[in-house]
């Protein structure tokens, strides 16, 4: 099969390029590439030089593929609008033209900010969508759009919605264990509450891999989570374990973490950046995140094989061998 990924220079989507390379059943793997090819340079695939505005670029991409894999989103910005660009109307430029040249099979990565915090019990893809965040709000309105637009044949297009991803090369979580390392754990909460849902990378290629193969016609939506649903004192104590240093929890009232995060944004914009804890992030953090995999688990076959050690333990492994802790 031939396949195209948006995306493949990040996190999620160069691991995915990995697997589909090493993929017996994939013959070309299509990247595109708007300048640097970070984790794939040197690899074995189709470069595709572009971005999701250029339309000639995009056709001749998608262009006798068997699926579309669209993984490229933009995940933190100061408005609305650049949200809206990239995650609704870059995804409708590619889905409009992968519908004229007849690819039947497309898997959209969403997430759980799309759906919203769970309120006491996790999320499931039934629940009514309330995100709270800019980034989750044009997540929703990106699967919103994606439901207006299917052209109502059997095109099959599967829509998963992960929690938080974390593995090798993830450099925004990643912070968290930086200061654990350093022996801090700055905690939202008071380590039980809010809880969180996360899931290692491998399991969401895994998931991605099982919905490629699900060919039911129109649009379906599933979570893609890890096995359990973790407080951040386990998280915690996990971490300290694999990394084997004590750490000093550090638990922040989640009053003032929008406080923090103003005046995190304000001294971050004397030097014109925009930083990865922010105003709009604040709404996030102190919400509980939680969802299952249950319908995924029914319908794709999906079951996650890491747990949280296990995960936790080759992620911080990989930042050690590439000197990043």
């Amino acid at each position: 099969m031939k396949a195209f990924i948006t995306g493949g220079t990040g996190f999620i989507g160069s691991h995915l390029a990995d697997t589909l390379i090493d993929h017996e059943g994939y013959e070309e793997i299509r990247c595109l590439v708007r300048n640097n090819e970070k984790w794939l340079k040197g690899k074995d695939y189709v470069k595709i030089k572009g971005d999701l505005d250029d339309l000639p670029v995009l056709k001749k991409a998608v262009k006798d593929v068997d699926v579309i894999f669209h993984l490229a989103g933009l995940v933190m910005a100061p408005t609305y609008q650049e949200f809206e660009h990239a995650n609704v109307d870059a995804t409708e430029n590619l889905l409009r033209i992968a519908f004229k040249q007849g690819v039947k099979k497309i898997v959209v990565l969403s997430s759980l900010a799309a759906a919203g915090p769970s309120q006491g019990r996790p999320v499931t893809e039934e629940d009514p969508m309330h995100p709270i965040s800019m980034y989750g709000k044009s997540k929703k309105q990106m699967e919103e759009m994606i439901h207006r637009i299917h052209p109502g044949d059997d095109t099959s297009i599967t829509i998963l919605r992960p929690p938080a991803v974390y593995g090798p090369r993830e450099d925004q979580i990643f912070t968290f264990f930086k200061a654990v390392s350093k022996h801090i754990c700055p905690i939202v909460g008071d380590g039980n509450h809010p809880k969180i849902s996360l899931v290692y990378v491998s399991d969401v290629i895994q998931g991605i891999l099982k919905a490629a193969k699900h060919h039911e016609s129109g649009v379906n939506t599933y979570f893609i989570t890890g096995e359990k649903i973790h407080t951040w004192n386990e998280i915690r104590g996990t971490t300290s374990k694999v990394l084997g240093k004590k750490t000093i929890p550090i638990y922040v009232k989640p009053k003032f973490v929008k406080k923090i995060a103003g005046l995190i944004e304000k001294t971050a914009s004397f030097f014109g950046t925009y930083p990865v804890i922010n105003k709009d992030k604040a709404n996030e953090m102190i919400m509980e995140w939680t969802c299952k995999a249950d319908k995924a688990d029914k319908e794709l076959g999906y079951e996650p094989e890491y747990t949280l050690k296990e995960g936790l333990s080759r992620t911080i492994h990989w930042y050690q061998l590439h000197h990043w802790l």
